[in-house]
Order: C-alpha cells, then sequence, then structure tokens
C-alpha cells in the first residue's frame, strides 16, 4: 500500500466527503460534533502520527460525550498476544488485554485486528469472547466500536477502541472508520506514534 501525501485541507476533503454526514446522519447536532472531530483530525495531520496519537482520543470524547461516548483511546499491539493501553480518554480501563485464542474467542480489540476491518457491537457483552472493563471503568458499555490503526505498509499495530454508554448509530461508525482508515493512507502510524504503558 502506497501512503499519500495530503495537506490539510484535501484530508478535510476527502474524509469529509467519504463519510458523507450529511446523508448517514439526520441529527444536525451528532452530524456537527462528528464533524468537529473530522475539522480536528484535519488540523492535527500536519503534525504527524504522535500528535494524532496524544490528541485524537480526547478530541473525541469531548465532542461525542453528550451522546455516550464515555471512554475511547488506543490500544498496541505488544507480541501476538497481547494490547496495551496507550493514549485513552475517559475513565481507567483494563489493561493488557490478553488473547485467549483465534478469531471470536479473545473479544472485539484482537478480532479488528485479525480481520483488519472495524467492528461495531450493538449489545457488546454478546460478542464471542468480550472483554468488558466495565468493572474497572465503573462504566454500563452499551455498545462499542474498534477499528484497526495500520502502518504505511498496511500492518495493524493498534486499535481506537469507544466504549459508550448509549447506543451508537451507523453513522458514528461511518465516520470513525472512514476517520482511521484515511489517517492509515496518510499518515505514517508506528509503534512509536503511541504511548503504551
Amino acid at each position: 500500500m502506497r501512503q499519500q501525501t495530503l495537506s490539510e485541507s484535501e484530508f478535510l476533503d476527502v474524509v469529509t466527503r467519504n463519510a458523507s454526514l450529511p446523508v448517514i446522519e439526520s441529527d444536525p447536532i451528532r452530524r456537527a460534533r462528528l464533524g468537529r472531530i473530522l475539522d480536528r483530525a484535519a488540523s492535527l495531520v500536519p503534525a504527524g502520527a504522535g500528535a494524532l496519537a496524544d490528541e485524537l482520543p480526547a478530541a473525541i470524547g469531548q465532542a461525542m460525550e453528550p451522546f455516550g461516548w464515555a471512554w475511547n483511546g488506543f490500544y498496541v499491539v505488544r507480541g501476538a498476544n497481547e494490547l496495551a493501553l496507550a493514549q485513552a480518554f475517559g475513565p481507567p480501563v483494563c489493561t493488557p488485554l490478553l488473547r485467549q485464542g483465534g478469531i471470536m474467542t479473545s473479544g472485539m480489540c484482537f478480532d479488528a485486528l485479525a480481520l483488519n476491518q472495524t467492528l461495531v457491537a450493538y449489545e457488546p457483552h454478546s460478542w464471542p469472547g468480550s472483554v468488558s472493563c466495565d468493572d474497572t471503568s465503573g462504566l454500563s458499555t452499551v455498545a462499542n466500536i474498534v477499528t484497526p490503526i495500520r502502518s504505511p505498509d498496511g500492518v495493524p499495530i493498534a486499535v481506537w477502541d469507544l466504549d459508550a454508554t448509549s447506543p451508537v448509530r451507523p453513522g458514528d461508525v461511518r465516520a470513525m472508520d472512514v476517520l482511521f482508515a484515511t489517517l492509515a493512507r496518510t499518515v505514517a502510524f508506528s509503534l512509536s506514534s503511541f504511548a503504551a504503558s
């Protein structure tokens, strides 16, 4: 996969056109807040992967907190069977996450990495191998979105994970999928981009 170089305005044009928020989200307030996330990400593109990893969780959390986006952040690959918590927004959550087996046995974060695609659970506790951090965080998670973060050569090196205390909508999933897929093709993420604990 060849990485593309986009200016801030080109990046914003690509993600807003591709996310199609006016088509997929009828609530103007929610649409505006998702748009705010895309704007902030675009403004961070010139600063690079480290700035994006450091600042996106807070930007996402602050924009979407009224919609129950109580926790979001990155888990970084540590070997074949472990994910370590990196930058995040919200209460403390479980770390590390450990792989128990193959696909559909260790939770959504490992499944998103293995399948190299964005996953959503509208009933997260029914996901095979579900890993709930609710005991640690104090949240009552009702929905999850997980999307892999890829290096320039397309290898998943981390995941962005959302624990929501209110239902998510298809437009939310589309916006986050488009955002992180476009970032992977325009910003050189590496393991050093993330401050894993």
